[in-house]
Order: structure tokens, then sequence, then C-alpha cells
């Protein structure tokens, strides 16, 4: 019994040895004879294996599957079981001749007085099989089961084809004799025919006889002595003399010398598309994949009375017909197999390479005409009958490493093979079939069900009757119809027309205008590729001129119709006569009323043909000729329509206008230039129009116009309204870049996604909860972080949703849906590279400053120091590392993946993009498996070293600070830091020794580097992954405003000062010094903040050098920036800060850039450059909309917020959406830690409402300032909430003698004075605000005074002391610089 399953890595061998691969040694060792059909004689036994089941079992996984990847898993079940099979044939000496569908056929071909060894030597390999193989126990509960044939005797070999293409094939009375003996057995049974029963030596054989079927059942081999069967198995190996002995390969076939007579004879044999990929160099694993085809298979029963010879020639001509019609057709024969009475032909449409539009009607036409040609000479055909069927299959290969076949497998195999037996005689075809040609329904006939063996739903099925001349005109439709719930191309956001196909509408527009108003007839054609929304903006076209009143025929037409004379224009009359759709009874009545008084009575009869009529034959036309006739004809029609055109303007709407016949071409040529008619087309551009339509298109008044695809963006706000979300995350995004800009294959994509169940759906607005393991970190988590823009134009109420993946989701291996198999790959082209620069040194500010205006201010592109180190990461990750994983995922090598995935992971995180560093994290630690609850039973099913463990920590620590995740972030950072060997303590006392440690002993301590360059690589490496660690741990310590905390943030910014001198690298060093510096700030360490700095800029002399070293630069940069604002430098803090973003723009560091706008906003902000303000803060909005950044956006409407409240009425973002914003994500995890930005933006809310007299919400967002002020520090957005919270205190003591506040503390005004003593202890390295802090608390002082009391109700707040602090506080003069 068989129940695992085995992973065979194929070897790399060369072309010859492939292809060999794919064939029997009957077809690699034959000597070819140069004529067809080629008929050769041998002796052999023949070994017949049918598995049984399979069939069975593929229909039910046709009812239960729910994905492709429910139809790959059966395909794999059927090629890893049967492959067991072949290996076990093969080192019996067998040689595999077929591997069709379900069934196996071998052949031992020897002389005939070795015929009875061989049958004992088939018949043990027989028993071994059965014994070993017999049964297979799916999960599925459908068991697989195996029957066995065996028969002997005379084999006839042909070969049929021509000098490109040719199929073996093996016939004569044994070949069916082994057939017959499969039929005869029963699961798990061997049958011999009787031939081969007379031939072998019986006395060996525990039999059962069949006598009625002429057969015998083996039951056993007999042990007799001295018989020893390893002696006969050596005595048999004398008469094969391709048996391959060696352990290497199990087929001499795949060793043989390369030789170009032996290359051009196999690929005679092999299939084009597959030829195709072999040559590419593409692994034969890869051949294999899930897509939708067409199937054909012509069953051809001849005569009993033809003979051998007679037989083959009969095949021959017919293997030629078949194989010339089905490749006109867009499609390939695949395999000719024989059978009892005659012969099989299966031919497939749709395979990699040959996919074109319309397959299942070139299948159907193809059939009928194969149909017909067989039956043309009855007395060589006895039957014909022709099955067609579409729907997805696995095509690939089957079989073993040595020998295999590329086949395809499938529920609609089976069907097809089953529609022969039950619709002998017919062309038939399943309604999947029927639906998707497209032909008319009066060429099919539906047939009566029957049932199929192992077939529980067959469905429909219909005879096809061939292509017949219309007996009636079409009807009035469009292929599309437009949604009024939907806008145009699924847009959302816009009016019910895209602004991707403006530019298109507009081109129609300007037609309808010159036709009005020239009266010339005028003609727009559209021109695109399937699903590019051509049908859908004539559906737009036709809602919008009927709505304007214009009198519009719409048509669709289809392939057929382009072999009907005049149909187009016959259907288009009928419409516009309106005999479409009334009955047959009315239809004269109807035609007569609109010819009357425009077309003389005795010319109606002309239309008796054309439309269906019965006028009387009148003397006139009567002595016309054919000729004459259409000449008048097309006459009457113009006449008819230039009146019509008179009173309402006419719009002729023709879909899928390619396939219009020549005539109808003509006509409408002719009747653009005689009257002012409009005509809409749409033109798919892969066919080749007939000459009258070019000349159509020649024609001056006429427009081609090409449908490009969609914008991302476009097609991103589709996806999102398909998914009923207001964003989707980004490894989303990418999927969807199989669609390549085209809405048709978004909307597939989106339904397919949505039918498999992949998609997690979230509510917005839901509080987020804090995790504390890395493996119960939920996708849910990301809420907060991966939304490009915020939905503005929600309203208040409404219910947000987001989606994620499911985790157990992995989008780089979902199978693309069956209707986008054909998709090209996404590709990018990939920047230039560019040259290195070098630099000078400097060792104060001012020669910094002076050598970053010298380097910015070079515009030669030879010295341009920042256009010649462009960032390649975005590139190098979408185009090497993500496909580098997923190649090494599919192969199996996960140690490999594991690395490629911490790559993918980091580049990530240095483009800014959480959620996808996130998201390859989470691919790796499913590659770990679930950690176990003790340290001592660990153990990862991925073989990792223990520095690609502590970077795997680090990177999850990143990503957890990213997400608000703290505590997790901590845990984790010290992890990798243990495993780094650099241990972070966690008590007080473990903090005071491994301070004293670093301060005195580790400096002492720091040794050369070792000679070995590997070895001090590697040390480096260390060193770097440390510095990192350890400047996550006190960013992590210094949200939380501790005094435990603080001195565990002091320790980590010195070992990472220690690890980063250690480190010896200039950009580390200085990156390292601007942390240290801005975390003195923060902290209120005024000297070691200015000192830090200084140490930055003196070690800054070499960071020109490189890209790491820009970077760093760009840091320093902004950290000045940051340090003038500070000081209330604002000039010069401006000044450095568009130098500091000139250097980011170029170095594509969102994140960093963004910084540096925030410190651009609040200087301008606090010079009172408000223009500047709103051109940062557009800006800065045009990367947070294209980022996933919630911090940055909270920053973002603080900054709002400061000008709707004090711009003096510059309005860059509603205060709605501001509050919105608010109110959305304010249980983000990420803003719950981020207290300084929130305090801003809490206490601007609250002043807003002071501000509208809404006191109860200022109330409700004062106290949740409140809550926040105990956990600021004195960066410049705590101190910068500390002054807007200070400012709300000030307001609330103003207002008390007016008894707006009901629950006011007694001590409100010493509360008050213990905040302002605070803010000065606290923010002393955040002097820009102590002197507006200073009129605050003065102002606070004369209200003791009573000196507010004279002030009326009337009076606004801001009326009175903040308005005064700001006109006339002149603190940021420059003599304060």
């Amino acid at each position: 019994m068989v129940t695992g399953r085995r992973d065979a890595k194929l070897p790399v061998w060369p072309v010859e040895a492939r292809l060999a691969a794919l064939l029997p040694d009957l077809l690699v060792f034959r000597k070819p004879r140069g004529s067809e059909p080629e008929l050769a004689t041998a002796q052999g036994v023949l070994l017949g294996v049918h598995v049984t089941g399979f069939t069975a079992l593929m229909d039910r996984f046709s009812l239960t599957c729910k994905s492709e990847r429910d139809m790959d898993k059966l395909a794999h079940i059927f090629s890893y079981y049967i492959s067991d099979i072949v290996e076990h044939v093969l080192c019996f000496g067998g040689d595999i001749l077929n591997i069709t569908g379900n069934m196996l056929l071998a052949l031992w071909r020897v002389e005939q007085n070795q015929l009875s060894d061989i049958i004992t030597l088939v018949a043990k390999c027989s028993l071994e099989i059965q014994e070993k193989f017999g049964i297979y126990h799916t999960r599925e509960g459908q068991d697989l089961q195996l029957k066995i044939g065996l028969s002997a005797g005379r084999i006839s070999q042909v070969i049929v084809g021509d000098e490109r293409q040719q199929y073996l094939l093996v016939i004569g009375r044994d070949v069916d004799d082994v057939r017959l003996a499969q039929r005869l057995a029963q699961a798990n049974e061997i049958v011999l025919s009787w031939n081969c029963w007379m031939l072998c030596e019986q006395y060996m054989f525990e039999v059962e006889i069949m006598r009625e079927d002429e057969a015998v059942k083996l039951r056993d081999m007999r042990i007799i002595d001295p018989f020893d069967f390893d002696e006969h198995f050596d005595k048999c190996l004398d008469y094969l003399p391709h048996y391959r002995t060696s352990a290497e390969t199990l087929r001499t076939a795949l060793e043989l010398d390369p030789h170009s007579d032996l290359d051009q004879k196999l690929r005679k044999h092999i299939m084009k598309n597959l030829l195709k990929k072999i040559d590419e160099g593409q692994p034969v694993e890869y051949v294999s994949e899930f897509r939708t085809v067409t199937l054909v298979l012509v069953s051809l029963e001849f005569h009993k009375t033809a003979w051998m010879l007679h037989l083959c020639h009969l095949i021959q001509e017919s293997a030629l017909y078949i194989s010339t019609v089905i490749e006109k057709g867009g499609g390939q024969l695949s395999r000719i197999f024989m059978f009892e009475k005659g012969c099989m032909f299966l031919c497939v449409f749709g395979l990699p390479g040959d996919k074109k539009p319309d397959e299942c009607a070139h299948a159907l036409e193809s059939s009928f005409s194969i149909f017909s040609f067989c039956w043309e000479n009855p007395a060589k055909t006895k039957l014909v009958s022709i099955s067609i069927t579409n729907g997805p299959v696995f095509c690939g290969v089957v079989g073993a490493v040595a020998r295999h076949e590329y086949t395809v497998i499938g529920p609609k195999v089976s069907l097809a093979a089953r529609m022969i037996t039950a619709y002998p005689g017919l062309v038939s075809c399943d309604e999947i079939t029927y639906l998707r040609s497209m032909l008319p329904a009066y060429n099919f006939k539906k047939l009566p069900e029957k049932m199929m063996k192992n077939i529980s739903n067959p469905g429909k099925i219909y005879e096809y009757l061939g292509h017949r001349r219309c007996i009636m005109f079409g009807k009035r439709h469009l292929a599309r119809k437009r949604n009024k719930n939907r806008p145009l191309l699924g847009v959302l956001g816009t009016p019910c027309f895209s602004t991707d196909r403006e530019k298109e509408l507009e081109a129609f527009q300007m037609a309808q205008q010159r036709c009005l108003h020239q009266k010339k007839g005028q003609a727009v054609l559209y021109e695109g590729g399937k699903g590019y929304g051509k049908s859908q903006l004539l559906a737009e076209i036709n809602f919008l001129t009927q709505k304007e009143g214009h009198r519009v025929l719409p048509l669709m037409l289809k392939e057929a119709d382009s072999k009907q004379c005049f149909y187009a224009i016959q259907t288009l009359m009928a419409i516009f006569f309106e005999i479409d759709t009334c009955p047959a009874y009315y239809r004269q009545e109807c035609l007569q009323r609109h010819l009357r008084g425009i077309v003389e009575e005795q010319l109606h009869c002309l239309f008796n043909d054309l439309l269906f009529v019965k006028f009387p034959l009148s003397f006139k036309v009567s002595h016309m000729d054919d000729v004459a006739r259409q000449k008048k004809v097309k006459a009457c029609f113009i006449k008819v329509l230039q009146e019509a055109a008179r009173e309402t303007p006419l719009i002729f709407l023709i879909d899928e206008a390619q396939y219009m016949d020549a005539a109808s071409w003509e006509f409408l040529e002719t009747l653009l230039s005689s009257m002012p008619i409009m005509m809409v087309m749409t033109l798919t551009p892969i066919f080749t129009l007939c000459g009258w339509a070019q000349h159509f298109l020649q024609s001056p008044q006429a427009i081609l116009m090409p449908i490009t695809k969609l914008a991302t963006t476009s097609l991103l706000r589709m996806a999102c309204w398909e998914l009923g979300v207001v964003s989707i995350p980004q490894e989303l995004q990418i999927y969807l870049h199989r669609c390549f800009g085209n809405p048709l294959y978004c909307e597939v994509l989106c339904q397919d996604l949505l039918s498999k169940d992949m998609l997690l759906f979230h509510d917005l607005q839901k509080e987020e909860e804090e995790n504390s393991k890395w493996e119960t970190l939920s996708a849910n988590a990301m809420k907060s972080i991966m939304y490009s823009m915020f939905p503005a134009n929600s309203e208040e109420g409404q219910e947000l949703y987001v989606c994620t993946v499911k985790d157990d989701v992995n989008l780089d291996t979902v199978l693309l849906p069956p209707f986008l198999k054909d998709s090209s790959p996404f590709q990018m082209k990939p920047s230039r590279t560019q040259e290195a620069f070098s630099s000078e040194c400097c060792r104060t500010e001012e020669e910094f400053l002076d050598q970053v205006k010298r380097k910015l201010a070079q515009t030669s592109p030879e010295k341009d120091l920042l256009t010649t180190k462009p960032c390649h990461c975005k590139d190098i990750l979408k185009l090497v590392l993500s496909p580098l994983t997923q190649h090494c995922l599919v192969i199996g090598e996960t140690t490999c993946a594991f690395y490629y995935l911490l790559e993918a992971a980091a580049a990530s995180l240095d483009l800014s993009d959480n959620y996808m560093a996130f998201f390859y994290l989470r691919k790796a630690s499913s590659l770990l498996g679930q950690p176990s609850a003790f340290s001592f039973l660990k153990k990862h099913k991925v073989k990792i070293c223990q520095f690609e463990e502590a970077t795997f920590c680090r990177l999850l620590s990143e990503v957890c600070f990213n997400m608000g995740h703290i505590t997790l972030a901590k845990k984790l950072a010290r992890k990798a830091l243990r495993l780094l060997k650099r241990n972070f303590p966690w008590t007080w006392f473990g903090v005071l020794f491994q301070t004293f440690l670093e301060k005195y002993w580790h400096p002492c301590t720091l040794s050369q580097p070792p000679n070995n360059p590997s070895e001090n690589k590697k040390n480096l490496a260390v060193l770097q992954q440390q510095v990192h660690c350890l400047s996550l741990l006190w960013q992590l310590y210094n949200l939380e405003a501790t005094a435990s905390s603080y001195r565990f943030a002091c320790l980590a910014t010195l070992m990472q000062k220690n690890s980063a001198e250690e480190f010896a690298n200039e950009a580390q060093v200085v990156s390292t010094y601007v942390e240290l510096s801005q975390f003195s700030q923060s902290m209120g360490i005024k000297d070691k903040w200015l000192h830090c700095e200084q140490m930055a800029i003196q070690k800054s002399s070499l960071c020109w050098f490189s890209r790491e070293g820009l970077l760093a630069t760009a840091q320093l940069m902004q950290a000045l920036a940051y340090t003038k604002l500070c000081l209330g430098h604002l000039d010069f803090s401006i000044k450095l800060g568009f130098q500091a973003r000139e250097i980011c723009r170029h170095l594509k560091k969102p994140a960093l850039e963004n910084l540096v706008l925030s410190v651009l906003f609040r200087s301008a902000f606090l010079k009172k450059k408000f223009g500047l303000c709103v051109h940062v803060l557009e800006s800065q909005w045009a990367l947070i909309s294209q980022g996933y950044d919630v911090l940055g956006l909270a920053c973002f409407y603080s900054a709002c917020l400061d000008l709707l409240l004090y711009g003096k009425g510059l309005l860059f973002r509603p205060f709605s959406e501001c509050l919105r914003f608010v109110q959305i994500y304010e249980h983000s995890r990420v803003l719950f830690s981020q207290s300084n930005v929130m305090l801003g933006v809490h206490s601007s809310l609250a002043m807003w409402f002071a501000q509208e007299s809404q006191w109860g919400l200022f109330e409700h967002y004062f106290s949740k300032a409140c809550q926040l002020v105990k956990r600021t520090n004195a960066s410049l957005f705590g101190a910068h909430g500390f002054v807007r919270f200070l400012e709300c205190h000030v307001l609330m003591l103003q207002k008390i003698p007016e008894g707006i506040f009901m629950h006011i503390p007694l001590e409100l005004r010493s509360q008050t004075l213990e905040y302002f003593k605070e803010f000065f202890s606290r923010c002393v390295t955040c002097p820009v605000y102590h002197q507006w802090v200073s009129e605050l608390k003065a102002s606070v002082m004369r209200c003791e005074k009573r000196e507010f009391m004279s002030l009326t109700n009337s009076i606004r707040p801001f009326d009175t002391c903040l308005t005064r602090i700001w006109i006339k506080g002149e603190f940021l003069q420059e003599n304060n610089s």
C-alpha cells in the first residue's frame, strides 16, 4: 500500500536526454526508414496497467474542490502514484510505450524463443506492483486500485505523420488482447491473455482459468527448487540490450551522446509548446500547470475487414488531415491511441503559447470539418464520433524522472471519453463549450440526457450541427449593460465616467459636435485588447446619447457573423425599422409603415429576402438583375436613414466590429459620406481587417482611438469596490499587478480571491489590543499601517472595512484563474547604474554646512553626487529577492528561502514599507515552525545559524515597534542581542553594573580586527546588528516617561555608541551620534545633546564616499535643522531643512523626508510663513498618500489643526477630515504609543471646540490630553503638545467666571502653575517655546489680580490672551537666533 508522497528532483540533463525521457526506447533506438506510414513488426510481451477509481476521484474533486490548488493536488496524486509504478517497470527492463489518462502500457521486446522467460519476468513484476502499489488510500475517501493485463506475441509498430510531427502506434491482435485482459481483471487482479498463457511456463504459476473469456487469472508464482528468480532475472537481462545496470539512471537512452540526427528524430514526436519550454531550459517540474483548455476527442471506427497495411494508410490520412485542421484553428494534435475497433485522436486548444480568443468556436468548427471529411468515404470509416469539452485540466508531465509524458488530466478529459460512448456518430459538446463559443443557438441541438460511468453530473450536452445560414437577423444588444450602481470601470470617487476614460469620451463628444454642426458623418472606432473596457465604454455612450434624445441602434457581432454577407447592415436596418422584436405576422405591416412616403411601393419587394417579408413582386423589380437590386436596396436604405436623421440624430453602436462582413463595411463607408450620422465601434487589434474595413479607417471622417490600460491607482480603487473595502494591503496590490492595467482581469482576480475565501475583513474602527507573542500577532494588527490614504469622503457612522490576506495563504503561489492563464509576466524596467563620488573633510559645523552647500550646488552630470547614487532597493526587491524567494519555496529549498525572506524584509523596512516586511517575516516564521514551550525542546524545521536567528528577531522587533506593540518589540530585541552575545540587563542593578562596564571596561577591551578577512566580515556584521538592536531598545524605552525606562534607555545609547565605534564605520558612527543627540534633546540633557551633534559633524568627513554615508549626512542635516528649530533659529532651520530634503529625495527615503518636512512646517509656522506651511503640507501629503504610515498621518493632521487654529483662515484640510481621522485611528496601537504627538492632537481639537463654544467636546478631548501629559518628554512634538495643553488650561481659567464648566477642580489654578513649572524644568532643550509659555504664565498671574473679570461674556476666548500672545509676543524675531 502506498500512502506517502515523494518529491523527486529532476537532474540537470542535456536537451537530448530530456527529449529521450519523454519517449519510449522503441522510438529512441529505432532507425527511420523514410516513408510514412512506417510499419514494423516484432515479438514481445505487453503489460497494461489500469488505475481504477481515478475517474470517480476526478468527478468527486470536480464537485467539491474550491480552488485550482485542489485540482492541481489531484494531478499530483496520480503523478506520484504512477511514478512508482513506472520506475518499477523500468527496473524490470520494461519500455514504457505511453501513459494516457489512467492507463500505462509497457513492452518487453525480445525474440520469439525468449518469450516464455520474459513472461515469467513480467508476471513477477506484475505481482510485485500489485503487492506494493495495488491500493492507494486518498484523503478524499476514494481508493485507487490497479487492474493489470498481460499479453504476448506479435506486435506491429506504426509511425504516422509527416516531416514536422510524427506519432507512434502499436497495433495488432495481441495489443487488443492486453486491453481485453485489463477489462476482464477486477481491482487488484492480474489477467493473462490466452495466447500469453499458451506461451509461458505454465507450471510456475498458480492460476484460475476463465474459460468463457479465454483468459487466465494469475494468483501467484510457485517457487520450485532449484529455480532461483535472481538467476532468472540475470538471464533475462541478456535478452534486453538497452537495460541499464547503473544506479544513477534507469535508462540507457538518457546517456546517449548528443547527435543532430538523434535530436531531429526525437523532436518530431514531441508537441511544439513542450519543445519550446525545453529549449528555453525550463525545468520539467515547471512545465506542468493547471489551465483551462478545450479538448477535442475524435473517434474513428474502421471496418473489421480492413487489412493491416490498409488500416495504417487510413490512420495516416486521417492524422494528416486532423492535425492540419486543428493547427489552423489554433490547437494541437496531442496523441493518437488505438482501441479494439479503431483509433482515437486527442486534440487540445489553449495550451501555453496557443491561447486564442474564440477557442471554443474554433474547436467546434474544426471538429465539424473533420467530421465531414471522415464521412466523405463511408467505405473507409464505419463510424465517426467527436466530443468537445471545455474546462480546467492539469496539463503537464506525469511519470518518473527517467520516463514521463506530457498529458492532460482532469474531469473534462473523462467526460469527453464518456460522451464518445454515449453519443456515437455525432459532434457533441458540453454546455460550457456551447456557451463560450458564442455561436448562434440554431447551430446546436440539445441532446437527451444519458447515464455516464463515474460521471455524476455531466450537465447539458449539445450536438453541433455546423455553421448554418441564419434564417433570421440578429437582435439589438451590447456585450455589457451599464450598471447604474457602479461607476464606469469600477473607479470610486468619480462621476459615472472615470478620469482614465475622459479622453476617449471627449473624442466621441467632439465627433458628435462636428456631426451636428457640419452635417457630416463621423465615426469613432475604439481599439483595445480584451477586457480593456471597450464594451463598458459603449454602454456608457449608449446611456448618455439616449439621455440626450438621440436615436441609438446598438449591435454586437460574433465571429460567425463575418461569414454572412451584409449581415450587420441587415440587422441594423431591422432594428431601425423595429421589426427585430415584433411578431412575424406583424413584420410586413410594420415595415410598410416605415417605408410609406419614402420608398415607392413597387420597390418594397426588394426587401423580401433581406428582411423576411413577402411583398408582391413588381414588374419594375422583376426586370432588375442581382447587381441592380443590391444597388437599389442600398439606395433605399440611405434614403430612409437620411429622412430619419432630419428629425432625430442617429447613432450606430457596433461592438466587436472586427467581425463585420466586407459588404457591410462598404455600405457604412458610403453612408458616412452621404449623411450626418454618428457611428461608434469597438475593435480588437489582434484581428486582421478586410480591405473595405481598412479603407473605412482611412476615411478623414473616421477616428481610430486606442484604449489604453488603466492607471494603477484606478485599478486599486476598482479592487476596493469589488471587495467592498476602503483599502487593501500591499501584498494584494502586488498580486493585482497581474492584471496589467486590464479592468476585466482585475475583476476576475478579485472575484477569484473571494470565491476561494482567501481574505479576512476587519472593521477599521475596532480597538486594537497589544499582542505579547509574535505567533499570535494576526494580520488584523496591521490595520493601522497598511492603508495608503484615509477615506476622507466617508460619512460619520458609516462602517469602514479593510481586508487582509489569511495567514495560511501565499499569494505568490496562488494559481491564476483559468481565464487569465496566458497573461504576460509583469516586467519592470530596471534603473541604470551610477558611479561613485569623492568628498572632502570637515571638522566644524560651518565647514560641514559649507561642504553640503558646495555638493548641492554641483549640477554637472559627471560630478552630481546625488544623481550618481540612486536607490536600487525597490528594483532588487521586486526583480530579484521576491522571485528568488518564490523559486526556493516552490522547489523546497527552505533554508535559502528563509535567507531571501530576511533580505526581502530588511529591504522593505529600508523602503519604509512595514507591511511588506511583516508579510515576508510571517512567511519566514512559518518556515521555522511553532516554537516549543520548553526552550530545550526548541527545534526549527529549517536549519539556520545563530546570526540568522538574531537577524530574524531584530527584524521582528523593528516591525513590532512600527506596529505599536512595544512590549513584544522589547522582548524580541533583547532576544536578538542575546543571540549576538551582547546581553541587555533586566533589572536596575543589572543596569548599574552594565553601565559601569560600558563606561570603563568596554573601551579597554576593544581589540584589533583579525587578519582573516572572512572572520572580520562576520564580526562587523554582528556589530552592525548589535547597533540596530540597541537603537531600537532606547527608542522603545524612550516612549515610556518613567525613571526606570530612562535608565534602560541611557544604557542602550551607551552600548550603541560603544558598538558603533568598535564597528569602525564612519557612516554608522555618524548615525549613532545623531541618534544620541536626539535622545539627549528629548530627555532635556542640553550639554550632551549639543556635544553628540558636534561629534557627528566631526565624524562626517568620509560620509560622501558611499550611499550609506549620504544617508548619514541627510540624518545629520535633519538633526541640525531640528536643533536650530528647538533653539529658535528659525530661518537657519528652514534653510537646513530644504537642503536635507533635497538629499532625502535623491536617496528615496520617504520616512526621513517626512520627518524633515515636519521640522520645516514647524519652523515656517512659528515664523508665521503660512504660504510656506501650505507648500510643505502639500509635499507631505504627496508622501503620505503613497505610503502606509499612520503616525505620519497623525503628524500631518496635527499640522493641519495648527494651521486651522492660528493660520489666519488658511485651510489645507477641513476640520471634519482631521476629526474623522482621529475618531477612526485613535485606538491604533501605533498612536497609543506616541503620546507626544497625540497630546498635541487632542489639545488642538479641544481648542477648536472651545473656539466653536462646544464646551462638552472641549472637555472630552481635554480629558484625553490630561491622560497623556505625564507620558511625554522634551522632544519637539512633546514640547509642542505641552504648549497646546497649557493653552487649554489658561482658557479654562479664563472661562471660570462665566460658569461654563460644571466640574472645575478648586485647585485648577495651582495645578496650572505646577504644569508651567514642569514645562520649564522638562523642556530645557526646547527654548523656542519658552517665551510663548512665559506669556501664558503671565496671563495666569494677571488672572489672579482679576484682570479678566472686566471682560464680558460676548468676548471669544481667542479675542483675549492667546491672540495677544500671538500678535505681540514677537519672541520669534531673528535676534532670538
